[in-house]
């Protein structure tokens, strides 16, 4: 038996989250002591092997984070035709702006953001929203939110993942029938669908499902999920992914050792433990273009480019420049 280091309650097999207190579960080296990402096969600060069994269950605790430590300090997010880029001194943007979703500038205590089509959203690191862009289905109405931890974004609408694992939506309705939702650990917007992840490894869906978007229900053991226009992904714990709708992610089932994944409209990306990135897909633009790349640490799929940061903040990006939503050759987020 595991019991919460936070509040003592007992902790679920395979939890990631205190389902009492939301404290996050962190896996140590049992070597160095080392926190372990979720899909490590060896402690990246010793190098001890993780072989299944390795890693002893006293090792395993359960620690509370405030609400500024969850999402990463910096990042980048990408739109249908722009880029959008924080760190701790603000937050950067590039692209189409004509509904606005350019004019980050005067945003302060970012500590994450997400992009729809033609809308941008930021995480302040008090638990509270900001939005703005394209406000036509309500998708920017998030001045009311609190206690949030992690956002996402589809094309006309926004999700926030709450402290407590129940989600909030903002924007069209169906794809936000998320009131339902709890024990929720991360969220993926597509075009006309939204998906939870949940602490126990399984996934939920809402919206329209086209062409089996939705169809997540027998997922299993999934760490990290994406959500494209007509496709959904599921990052598993074994470093390969589970897909919905396979026509839009040409032989990414093959692909293996990943610790991340992104998708739009027409291509998936994803990132190896190795820093290296895969891509699959519709490559009209060079969306695809990623094979040079190294040492990558974060990817983003906009609908005709891609956008990944590396170990040395600085950004690179693919695709098409017709808004100049590339134009991240100057951005260094450290």
């Amino acid at each position: 038996m595991l019991n919460c280091a936070a509040c003592g309650v007992e902790l679920r097999p395979g939890a990631r989250f205190c389902d009492m207190c939301g404290a996050k579960v962190v896996t140590r080296c049992p070597a160095c002591g080392a926190v372990l990402r979720d899909v490590a096969r060896f402690c990246d600060l010793c190098g001890t092997p993780l072989s299944e069994g390795a890693v002893a269950p006293e090792a395993t605790v359960a620690q509370p984070l405030a609400l500024s430590q969850r999402p990463a300090s910096a990042g980048v997010a990408a739109g249908r035709l722009h880029t959008v880029a924080w760190r701790k001194d603000g937050v950067l943007a590039c692209g189409d702006d004509q509904f606005g979703q350019c004019q980050v500038a005067g945003w302060t205590d970012i500590v994450s953001a997400a992009c729809g089509k033609y809308h941008t959203v930021g995480l302040r690191s008090d638990g509270t929203v900001v939005a703005l862009g394209d406000n036509t289905y309500g998708q920017c109405a998030v001045e009311d939110w609190s206690g949030v931890v992690a956002l996402a974004c589809g094309d006309n609408h926004t999700l926030g993942l709450r402290a407590g694992g129940t989600v909030l939506a903002a924007g069209r309705d169906g794809k936000c029938a998320v009131d339902g939702w709890k024990e929720i650990t991360a969220l993926a917007a597509g075009m006309e669908h939204s998906l939870g992840l949940r602490g126990d490894g399984t996934v939920v869906a809402a919206g329209e499902g086209l062409f089996g978007s939705c169809a997540v229900g027998g997922w299993t053991d999934i760490t990290a999920i994406a959500a494209g226009h007509i496709h959904s992904l599921g990052l598993a714990r074994d470093g390969k992914l589970r897909i919905a709708d396979a026509f839009a992610a040409p032989g990414a089932a093959q692909w293996t050792d990943l610790q991340a994944v992104a998708v739009s409209a027409y291509h998936t990306v994803g990132l190896r433990s190795d820093g290296t990135v895969l891509a699959s897909g519709d490559t009209q633009y060079g969306q695809c273009d990623t094979e040079p790349w190294r040492g990558v640490t974060a990817i983003s799929a906009g609908e005709r480019h891609t956008v990944g940061l590396r170990d040395d903040g600085s950004v690179v990006a693919t695709g098409d420049h017709g808004s100049g939503q590339c134009a991240v050759e100057d951005w260094n987020l450290w």
